[in-house]
């Protein structure tokens, strides 16, 4: 995205607002970046009105001054995190310090809380002025989906984070290969939780998978089973392009 965030989180906040007041499966705004069935898949207006949204920043640091950076967030912190409608923020930086150097995510129980959030003006102030203190930043709104079962809440410190582009016309077929080996993804103890979402306006990544471990030991481990290696290896004919990333959790932010 090269807009600035500020206008990003305009955008989505106006497309929030009018997609939870006008009762409609399909939002003009929405319509204008690809088709509603083309992002919702078999989510009802139920589904998508009710279910769990989270926003994500990718973020490169500038060069040089990550510290002056940490010590703007710092100074917000309170701020975003001070209102109802947030449940969670957590913010991770990459392990091997390539872009994105830093995942922030945000979690909502409702589209219509995520907008809530975003309309407040000292969100909005931060959202504005972010652009400021980072070389690249990218903003993205998720939907969580039903593939995994295994999303025990806690603060582990270590998170994988795969994003994915599905093959054109092969969403479908793709979700059912993930379906097929979602039990044997979640099985091994290493891996502590792992959850899937769908970016709502279907633009790139258009699916961001997070697994969470205790150890970077474990993440090792888990990655060299052989039935993860199986999986991983089919992937790469099933998606069509992935990506994956390790992050590890900062301290910068402790809201539940």
């Amino acid at each position: 995205m090269d807009l600035k965030l500020a206008n990003i989180f305009l955008i989505a906040a106006i497309t929030l607002m009018a997609f939870t007041g006008c009762g409609r499966s399909q939002d003009p705004v929405l319509d204008a970046v690809s088709p509603a069935e083309a992002t919702m898949d078999e989510m009802t207006m139920v589904d998508m009105e009710n279910g769990p949204v989270s926003l994500v920043w990718l973020v490169d640091y500038p060069e040089g001054t990550k510290d002056a950076y940490l010590e703007w967030i710092a100074s917000v912190a309170p701020t975003l995190q001070a209102p109802d409608e947030v449940n969670r923020i957590r913010s991770y930086d990459n392990v091997e310090d390539v872009s994105p150097h830093r995942f922030v995510e945000f979690e909502f129980d409702s589209f219509l809380d995520a907008a809530a959030y975003m309309n407040r003006p000292e969100i909005a102030a931060v959202f504005e002025d972010l652009p400021n203190h980072a070389t690249k930043v990218s903003a993205h709104t998720f939907i969580e989906r039903s593939d995994y079962a295994k999303t025990e809440k806690k603060d582990w410190p270590i998170k994988g984070i795969i994003f994915i582009e599905y093959p054109l016309g092969g969403k479908a077929a793709y979700l059912e290969w993930v379906d097929s080996v979602s039990s044997v993804l979640v099985g091994p103890p290493q891996l502590k939780g792992i959850a899937s979402y769908d970016n709502y306006n279907g633009e790139s990544p258009h699916r961001l998978v997070t697994m969470e471990f205790a150890t970077q030991e474990d993440v090792t481990a888990y990655e060299e089973l052989e039935e993860i290696m199986d999986i991983e290896a089919e992937l790469g004919l099933r998606a069509a392009s992935w990506v994956l990333h390790t992050f590890e959790l900062r301290s910068d932010y402790i809201k539940e």
